[in-house]
């Protein structure tokens, strides 16, 4: 994605494309899976922790990145599909993180899954899968 693609996203979304959303984007569309909260931080230096929270939060409601993963407490995020937007996040796939490499991906299912529940209205479901990525096994 090259950074006029995200300038169009943030745009049609109602945000302006200051340097923070712009390098936070580019940032985990290069590195081609989820990227953990520490390893955002880490690669956005100098960025104070509440300004990083507040872009983070701002993105993820406009339907632009989701929580992709949550594990021994670090959140990875993951950029969204065209499909999602700010009143709704559609992911019609799971989150799978590496026992080994670390590396958290989203992947494509096979089959889409169905979950209901009686007397409950389900709002989203996340499925999180473990084990060994194609390339650690």
């Amino acid at each position: 994605m090259e950074i006029n693609n995200i300038k169009e996203i943030l745009k049609k979304r109602s945000l302006k494309a200051t340097s923070n959303r712009l390098n936070l984007l580019t940032k985990l569309q290069n590195n081609g899976s989820a990227m953990s909260y520490s390893k955002i931080q880490e690669t956005m230096q100098p960025i104070d922790r509440v300004t990083l929270y507040r872009t983070i939060e701002k993105l993820k409601e406009k339907g632009i990145i989701h929580t992709a993963f949550q594990s021994n407490n670090e959140i990875y995020y993951a950029i969204c599909g065209i499909d999602c937007s700010t009143d709704n996040h559609i992911h019609d796939h799971v989150h799978f993180k590496c026992l080994k490499c670390e590396t958290v991906s989203c992947e494509d299912l096979l089959n889409s899954l169905k979950i209901s529940l009686p007397k409950y209205e389900i709002h989203n479901v996340s499925v999180n899968v473990n084990g060994l990525c194609q390339v650690c096994r």
